[in-house]
């Protein structure tokens, strides 16, 4: 076989492995949401989807300020959205 042919076999088993991850991981978020639903009232429910957003929302917000900026001037960010 040659390069080629390799990176593309290798391409394509990584592509089958986050497919079938993301798969997986459709099915379990399906499956949590219907039990919480199902056994908590829809007080409850709301607060979980209200948290689960927050958290969501949260998640890598830092991290792309320092990766974006990364001598940590943050007047560089408003400066930008001025003009």
């Amino acid at each position: 076989m040659d390069d080629t042919s390799q990176a593309l076999q290798r391409i394509a088993r990584g592509a089958g492995i986050v497919f079938a991850g993301t798969i997986i991981s459709m099915f379990f978020g399906f499956l949590s949401r219907a039990l919480i639903a199902r056994f908590f009232s829809r007080a409850e429910y709301g607060v979980f989807s209200l948290a689960l957003i927050i958290l969501l929302s949260r998640l890598g917000f830092d991290f792309s300020i320092i990766r974006f900026f990364p001598n940590g001037d943050k007047s560089e960010i408003f400066s930008a959205q001025e003009s």
